[in-house]
């Protein structure tokens, strides 16, 4: 059905209607053609009916919503069925919002399916405020590893230096590091040491570090060597 019959299903009391609702709202053909938009969407765009017709409202569209919007009014009209989306929607400032978009199948007198009817929703506040709370919840846990890391530090220390005692250079492993050490001897990788432990693997990686730097040993298996050799491990 063209654009022009499918215009002429829309009575001039509708257009009218709509003018009055404050949502945006808009109507497409059966080809998702649009066939008007209210006066809320044309205050929004700063766009005329007659340049928001056919397929105008694109250029209203963020580039890669209107590239979008073929493969998604196709699947509508194949399924006849409602759909959802969020779109941006270039404001009449030039300015971009996120819009939740929303549209429904209408049928003829014969069960014939017509167009498209749907309303848009600004939800850029939302989104915003989402960003928002992801962001806070990434620092949240990037201050709990730190924190974690520190407290893994403070315990080192207390257990290598005794009371009292001006801080001097003391060359035997710490617990942790024979704990990881132990758990390297059995063949663990940093990952796990760290999961088993609950640190980072940073703090895993600067452990194995300081082990080798300690015992002046460069790989893996001479740790490995190590720990058989004092009984942190038993032989195989």
């Amino acid at each position: 059905m063209t654009s022009k019959k499918a215009e002429t299903q829309l009575s001039v009391d509708m257009i009218r209607a709509l003018d009055w609702v404050p949502a945006i709202i808009w109507v497409s053909d059966a080809a998702g053609h649009c066939l008007l938009v209210n006066q809320a969407w044309r205050e929004f765009t700063g766009r005329k009916l007659e340049e928001s017709t056919g397929n105008g409202w694109l250029t209203a569209m963020h580039p890669e919503d209107a590239a979008a919007w073929p493969e998604l009014i196709g699947r509508a009209i194949d399924s006849v069925e409602s759909f959802t989306v969020e779109c941006r929607l270039r404001r009449r400032d030039g300015r971009y919002r996120w819009l939740h978009k929303t549209g429904e199948p209408f049928y003829g007198e014969k069960g014939e399916l017509l167009g498209f009817i749907g309303c848009c929703m600004d939800v850029t506040g939302h989104k915003q405020a989402l960003d928002g709370l992801r962001q806070a919840s990434e620092k949240h846990r990037s201050v709990l590893s730190n924190l974690k890391d520190a407290v893994v530090v403070i315990e080192d220390y207390l257990r290598t230096e005794e009371p009292g005692q001006a801080h001097r250079r003391d060359d035997r492993l710490t617990p942790r590091q024979r704990e990881i050490l132990h758990l390297i001897a059995r063949g663990y990788a940093t990952r796990e040491i760290a999961i088993q432990l609950h640190v980072s693997v940073k703090t895993v990686e600067s452990h194995r570090a300081q082990l080798m730097q300690r015992l002046n040993i460069h790989d893996v298996a001479g740790l490995t060597r190590f720990a058989i050799r004092t009984g942190l491990v038993p032989a195989d």
